[in-house]
């Protein structure tokens, strides 16, 4: 099967950038807005080719299945997920009732479902947004019943969440916590990164099939170990 990777943040943290060194050979972009892509690889992601533009569920459902029957393909990014919802959100904004809800809720579960069900080589990276409104932070959904019956977390193995931290000389540092602090839900594998990693998703991809294809368990040991340590 395939593997599912979440990365929640807010605007701004870094989690589109992150995608700045993977290599468009190997990776399939799904641009839920339409925006440009902020980095210079950008021009090398073409619609058709490597890259589709939408913020349909159901073709992002096909697409998913489309691109898992495409070996070449490695790494499949969506960005940004939590669209989706927003986009038919506006969409029907004026419809009444529950059922659109509902509707919204079941895209989103068949696009996190599907994203561990593909090709097993396939890496599929759900890039969203973040809410921090309550006790803690998880990832942005509209109407409870993601919220309360779904915890889309959960249906991920590996969570990450995105942040920022600015130094006293004004520098920035941007990167991805990997493990809960008792605020977010971030979550990996023991042994699988330190507590915070650069935000480069080819990095992270290739730490991850280190581990899982090849068996090394502690990062420490990892031929990206050096890149990987981060010191904030």
């Amino acid at each position: 099967m395939s593997r599912l990777i979440l990365v929640i943040g807010k605007a701004g943290r870094g989690k589109s950038t992150a995608m700045r060194r993977m290599d468009p050979n190997s990776t399939f972009i799904i641009n839920v807005l339409g925006k440009e892509l902020p980095f210079a690889k950008a021009t090398q992601y073409l619609e058709g080719e490597n890259l589709l533009t939408t913020a349909s569920g159901p073709t992002i459902l096909r697409e998913m299945q489309r691109i898992s029957q495409q070996p070449r393909f490695k790494d499949l990014v969506i960005d940004d997920l939590q669209y989706v919802m927003a986009t038919e959100f506006m969409e029907k904004a004026f419809v009444k009732g529950y059922d659109k809800f509902t509707q919204m809720a079941k895209n989103i579960w068949d696009i996190l479902r599907s994203g561990s069900t593909l090709r097993s080589d396939l890496h599929v990276w759900a890039l969203t947004h973040e809410d921090d409104s309550g006790s803690e932070r998880k990832m942005k959904t509209l109407g409870r019943l993601l919220d309360e019956k779904l915890t889309p977390e959960g249906m991920a193995t590996i969570v990450l969440f995105a942040d920022v931290r600015v130094h006293d000389n004004g520098l920035r540092t941007y990167y991805f916590q990997t493990q809960s602090d008792g605020v977010t839900n971030a979550k990996s594998p023991i042994g699988l990164f330190p507590p915070y990693v650069p935000n480069d998703l080819q990095l992270l991809t290739q730490r991850i099939r280190e581990y899982y294809e090849e068996g090394v368990e502690e990062w420490e040991k990892s031929r990206y170990a050096s890149e990987l340590a981060l010191q904030l």
